[in-house]
């Protein structure tokens, strides 16, 4: 069981603040409801560099791409696909492999 920073009430699944890094109740776990030191520092930073607040899909560089999926290059397909792999895809691939000169082997001859 925690304790609330702010009221000293008993709580069985305390709140941290994501700003100050406190433990709070339920009724105190809003920045806003316990006079938050943290968010404070947080809103001077941020007014610093106004430019970090824009949501990543509106900044400039992605204005022209923004609502369509971007295809990547074929060699980050390859490197994603392969990431993906386990055991057991590698040995179907073998096996599909092997069955496939085997067949070309019998036509052959």
């Amino acid at each position: 069981m925690g304790e609330c920073s702010y009221c000293g009430s008993k709580e069985p699944m305390p709140f941290r603040c994501k700003f100050c890094g406190v433990q709070f109740c339920r009724d105190h776990h809003l920045p806003e409801n316990h006079n938050c030191h943290g968010l404070e520092t947080f809103k001077k930073e941020l007014g610093k560099e106004p430019e970090k607040w824009i949501y990543e899909p509106f900044k400039a560089r992605y204005r022209k791409t923004a609502g369509r999926k971007i295809k990547k290059p074929l060699a980050g397909q390859l490197f994603h696909f392969l990431q993906g792999l386990n055991t057991r895809k590698i040995l179907y691939g073998i096996l599909i492999v092997i069955i496939l000169l085997t067949l070309l082997r019998a036509t052959v001859l």
